[in-house]
């Protein structure tokens, strides 16, 4: 990997650049989560496991990122793990 690659990597997004950050990440998950909705609401329940592997994903993704942005969601994170049975780290 370059160096250049490397610090870009490290570097935070411009303010400006948020923005379009927070939408690129949206768009994402719609991309992914809009064609098991469709499946959903047409009554394949086979969605409904997939769609729950990715909520907990984004969950999980979601209290690393907040960590590491300084946010204290522990009591949040215990609620969710205790809410499906998962185990608390």
């Amino acid at each position: 990997m370059s160096t250049a690659v490397t610090t870009a990597a490290r570097t935070p997004p411009e303010q400006d650049d948020l923005e379009a950050v927070l939408m690129r990440l949206r768009r994402a998950i719609d991309r992914e989560t809009e064609p098991l909705y469709h499946r959903k609401d047409a009554g394949e329940t086979d969605a409904l496991p997939v769609l729950g592997r990715i909520a907990l994903l984004v969950l999980e993704l979601g209290f690393t990122i907040a960590e590491e942005g300084g946010i204290d969601s522990r009591e949040i994170e215990r609620a969710v793990s205790a809410a499906y049975g998962l185990p608390t780290g």
